[in-house]
């Protein structure tokens, strides 16, 4: 299988490498592997696989799946699913609901796709007002809160794998590329109680990306590349 390789991210591969305003502005009918750091809506990475899509070609990542993982409570509903632990969570735009039903300490994720600003943790009453409406636009929309039960961190997602050494995490990375296929991204875990839960999941900046990491993507390339793998619309 003939997969054509379109990436944002200086690659050190055999592999023949496209760049995305090359291929936006291609019409070849291949089967693509669309590599970027970045995937969120209206984004190049976006742009790439919806034009991937339109040309007909299967594609990794396809753009239901780059929504979906976006949209916090899409990810965790269907990573659910899909038997990753995951913790409950409240869409709301009101502070009181989720002081009432879920407490404090508590994790807010943005759920509007245009607002990307990490996430933000609250321990009282205040720290939520102020989250929510950074989060929320001063309040017009609302938020994704789940309870902070324990350690809360970030890994490096390339391909399903993870430095981590944590079994449970390795699973995690590993059932949301399975799910989602996000060839690069941030995952969001949260430890308690010795049980890894899915938090969220959002993109890597370029900055983030070591010399080590460069390496590791190349790799998984060339291997997707010489063996073919199952792309899904």
């Amino acid at each position: 299988m003939t997969v054509l390789v379109v990436s944002n991210i200086d690659l050190s591969t055999n592999v023949q490498v496209m760049k995305p305003a090359t291929f936006l502005g291609s019409t070849i009918k291949e089967t693509t592997l669309n590599i970027n750091n970045e995937y969120r809506y209206m984004k190049t990475g976006y742009y790439v696989s919806m034009h991937a899509e339109i040309l007909g070609n299967r594609v990794i990542p396809s753009c239901e799946n780059i929504i979906d993982s976006s949209r916090i409570p899409l990810l965790l509903l269907r990573a659910a699913r899909a038997g990753v632990p995951t913790l409950p969570f409240l869409v709301t735009d009101s502070v009181k609901k989720i002081a009432t039903e879920i407490g404090y300490p508590v994790i807010l994720f943005a759920v509007n796709p245009f607002i990307y600003d990490g996430y933000k943790l609250a321990n009282n009453k205040s720290a939520l007002y102020r989250a929510m409406k950074s989060l929320g636009m001063n309040y017009k929309f609302a938020v994704c809160a789940q309870p902070l039960k324990g350690e809360l961190f970030t890994i490096k997602s390339f391909f399903g794998k993870t430095t981590n050494q944590d079994t449970e995490t390795q699973e995690i990375a590993k059932k949301v590329y399975a799910t989602f296929k996000i060839p690069l991204c941030n995952l969001h875990i949260q430890k308690a109680i010795d049980k890894a839960y899915l938090c969220g999941l959002q993109p890597v900046s370029k900055e983030e990306l070591s010399e080590q990491d460069l390496q590791k993507i190349s790799k998984e390339v060339s291997l997707i590349s010489e063996q073919g793998e199952h792309f899904g619309v």
